[in-house]
């Protein structure tokens, strides 16, 4: 069984933008050359960028008219001139520190020219979205912190809550153990949020000592009367939280399906990643949630996933290598 494609609004701004020219009137001219500015799609509150100004002076004007550049924060409104209209460099660095709140925050690099001149003002603005890390006070909120105390996975002092299902114990939060697996869109920040994504054969090593895979057994047993290697009916309003994501809830809303978080599993819509060699692409944020199991057939890992308007736990044959997935760890 193959996951659905679908193609999901971006939450933060694609990493380069090219600044287009916009004529004020008949007569204005266009710069030669192109501006280009990237920061990571999601930061974590007070971090920093720095830019050099030399690297992004990337336009020029046919008749040698000088060109002057400046920053602007979109959070705070504040521009900050690198380069003067008369073309004298100021300051070589800037650096762009993402706000305190979380939520869409903005940078501006903009090229502007002497009065009088012909040619045309121009602008660039990058996006990203500032995330606080962690399941207590950050980015995610509704979690239910009672029960069980948290455990520390002593490799890199990480907490995970867990809570008992049946007759295992069942992490209530995606594993983010980051010596394999891959964050999400690439930023590092968000390891704390989302957890991490691992192939199947990383999974395979990847929960801490005491803890392991699942079974794909073990997930059917979830439910009395499910059928063994079958999808399992009835079952994922009871494991998805009713969580939110930078104050925007995560589980859309759809009739037939009832979130309860009854087992207090508290599964997160954070979709999967198909990898290729060093890069890997996102998928299904907000839609699904995908779980590996410690089993496998035909060469395949089997997984199990939740789709947002099924009450349902889908069961699927992925590639062990080019398919990456949540882990939640279970103990005895």
């Amino acid at each position: 069984m193959k996951l659905h494609r679908i193609l999901l609004p971006v939450l933060s701004a694609a990493v380069a933008l090219t600044a287009g020219c916009k004529k004020s009137n008949p007569e204005s001219k266009t710069l030669d050359g192109y501006l280009v500015l990237s920061v990571p799609a999601y930061m974590e509150a007070g971090e920093t960028k720095s830019f050099q100004i030399d690297t992004l002076m990337n336009l020029s004007c046919p008749d040698d008219e000088p060109i002057g550049y400046y920053f602007k924060d979109g959070t705070t409104s504040e521009s900050d001139t690198l380069v003067t209209a008369d073309g004298v460099i100021r300051k070589r660095d800037y650096t762009f520190t993402a706000p305190a709140q979380v939520g869409s925050a903005s940078l501006t690099l903009g090229a502007f020219m002497p009065a009088g001149s012909l040619y045309s003002a121009v602008s660039a603005t990058v996006y990203t979205t500032v995330v606080c890390r962690g399941i207590t006070g950050g980015s995610i909120t509704g979690f239910d912190k009672t029960g069980p105390r948290p455990f520390t996975d002593w490799r890199d002092g990480r907490e995970y809550y867990y809570d008992l299902i049946g007759d295992l114990y069942w992490m209530r939060q995606n594993l983010a153990w980051e010596e394999s697996g891959r964050a999400y869109d690439g930023c590092e920040v968000m390891t704390d949020v989302f957890g991490r994504y691992y192939t199947w054969e990383e999974a395979q090593f990847a929960c801490p000592f005491g803890w392991r895979l699942p079974t794909d057994a073990e997930w059917t047993a979830l439910q009395d009367g499910a059928e063994a290697d079958k999808d399992i009916a009835g079952l994922a309003g009871r494991l998805m939280g009713n969580l939110y994501f930078n104050g925007e809830r995560m589980w859309e809303y759809w009739r037939d399906v009832q979130i309860t978080d009854e087992f207090r599993f508290s599964a997160i819509p954070v979709g999967y990643a198909e990898v290729a060699g060093a890069g890997a692409e996102f998928s299904g944020l907000f839609s699904y949630a995908a779980f590996w199991t410690a089993d496998e057939s035909d060469g395949q890992g089997i997984c199990r996933y939740i789709y947002q308007d099924k009450d349902i736990v889908f069961r699927g044959r992925m590639s062990k290598t080019d398919f990456a997935a949540s882990v939640r760890c279970v103990r005895e």
